[in-house]
Order: C-alpha cells, then structure tokens, then sequence
C-alpha cells in the first residue's frame, strides 16, 4: 500500500510545478544585465528580457525555447552588429520573439549572416524592427518554418547579397505588414515553398522587387496582394525567377505599416510576468488535501 509519505511528496511535486515561475530579466545601464548576451544566457523558457534604450554592440545568439527579446524603444534601443556576425541570431530554436530594436550592421563570412537571422529554427516572431544597413536584412534559413516576420521596416542592407529579407529552403513562413525598400533585391526565395507573402511594400528595391526561383509560394491572400513601387496598374504584378509567379491582387496603395502586437509566452500574461499559474496552483493544493483525506479514512 502507498504510504502517507509517497502521497504528501507527489502533491508537493504537483504543487510546486504550479507554482513555476517566469522571470523578467533587464538590461541595461546599472541594472542586472548589461549586455543582451547575458541575458539571453541566464534566461529560461517563458523568460522575458526587457532591453532599455541604449545602443548595444554585440552580436547575441539565442539558443533557449520560448523566450521574448523585447526593446524599450526601437527608435533607440539599438543592436550594432559591428559587421562580424548576424546583428541578432535565433539558433536552432524555436517559439522565440524578438521586437522592438532598431538591429544594424550584421554581416560577418557565414552565408546566412543578416540584421536578424533564424537558423533552423520554428515558430519564431520577429516584429516591430527597423533593420538597416547589414549584409542582408531578415535571413530565414535552412529548415525554418512557421516563422511570422510582420510590423518591420527593412530598409538600405545593401551588402555582399543586400537582400531585404532572404528565405533559404524553408518553408510556411508568413511575411505580412512590412515595409521592404531600398535595398539591392526587397525579398529572395531560393528553394523555398508554401509561404505567403501580402499586405508588403515593396519599395524602390534596386535590383529587383522580389525573386521566387520556386514557383511555389503565395504572394496574395484573400484578394490582399502587396504594393508594388513599380507596378504599372493593370493586371497582375509579375515576379522574377520561376515561370507564372504573380501577385495577383497588387494594391493600387501603399500600406500603413502598423506595429504589431507582441505575443505572450505560452502560459505567460502579459502582466503576469513571474507569477505561478493560479489555477494549477489551487488545484494541486485540493488534491493534496483530498489524497490525504482518503489515506486516513482508509486507515480508520
């Protein structure tokens, strides 16, 4: 028979899972982290890291699940790649969120090197950036699916390759609400299919608006095509690279970018960062009175 032990210790098993918290981690002047890095480094899944305004010259890699990066302010909270690596990197992970920074001058010899780069990673949420002058704006590369890149202004990454956003072999990735200009070519897809790309601006891009080698992507949705600087105004919008690829639905206007609301960590409210989860809480409590109320009953 279970002695009235084993029972108390799995109700503490239970009550203190539900008593788990996620923390808020700062960064910045005179506060408990003062690089990115570091921060990312201490954190753990459902973490979120605050980063005040400032102008941070690193190259941080993020290689935890289920974490939120967000900046105080992206006019002046600042990532400066320095041009030796990506500006800021998602590495083989998934679930992240990055928002609120102004990301420059990510470079660096690695083909996937850019202002912001997920590398195999799934699920991710970029948003809310301005990403100017790297190697390539936003690189999704090599297996990265899922992802949501939205609410961004990608504007003069005029490098090597001097892509707006690269996506390279991956697949089901959205790219809505984004404002892409000046840069050599808006966006490039190379072996990638079933994204869908609408509600974009592509603006006075200087070697290409947009280049699909595929031919399997979406470039509308619902009769929501993007904005084209060059388009003509009649008929559908004609892209680069493999045969009959068309934004059938280009917009006769640009786009008023908006910012896009910041998703929670799963489990996580907004304004609950670090609290226990209540509800899980006040049940493991209960089955841990009635577990021992039916043990002594049984011992009567």
């Amino acid at each position: 028979m279970i002695s009235r032990n084993i029972i108390i210790l799995i109700c503490l098993i239970l009550f203190t899972a539900g008593s788990a918290t996620a923390s808020t981690l700062n960064v910045g002047k005179d506060q408990a982290y003062t690089t990115i890095q570091s921060a990312i480094d201490a954190a753990k899944t459902g973490d979120t890291i605050l980063v005040n305004e400032g102008i941070y010259i690193e190259n941080p890699v993020i290689n935890t699940n289920g974490i939120s990066i967000l900046g105080n302010n992206k006019e002046n909270t600042i990532i400066d790649g320095n041009n030796k690596n990506s500006g800021i990197r998602i590495d083989e992970v998934d679930n992240v969120v990055i928002s609120g920074f102004t990301i420059k001058n990510g470079g660096g010899a690695a083909s996937e090197a850019a202002g912001v780069t997920i590398y195999m990673g799934n699920g991710n949420t970029v948003s809310n950036l301005n990403v100017i002058n790297n190697y390539v704006g936003i690189s999704i590369y090599k297996n990265s699916n899922n992802n949501t890149i939205s609410g961004n202004i990608v504007d003069s990454n005029l490098g090597k390759l001097g892509y707006g956003i690269y996506l390279h072999t991956s697949n089901d990735n959205k790219i809505i609400n984004n404002n892409i200009k000046n840069n050599k070519i808006g966006i490039y897809l190379y072996d990638s299919k079933t994204n869908r790309l609408y509600s974009n601006n592509f603006l006075d891009n200087k070697d290409g608006q947009a280049y699909d080698n595929s031919g399997l992507n979406s470039w509308d949705f619902d009769k929501m095509g993007n904005y084209w600087s060059d388009y003509s105004g009649s008929g559908a919008y004609v892209i680069k690279g493999a045969k009959n690829v068309l934004d059938n639905f280009p917009q006769a206007m640009a786009f008023s970018v908006k910012s896009e609301a910041v998703p929670t960590q799963s489990g996580q409210k907004a304004d609950e960062t670090g609290k226990s989860t209540p509800g899980f809480t006040v049940i493991s409590f209960v089955i841990s009175l009635i577990a021992i109320g039916i043990f002594d009953g049984k011992r009567k």
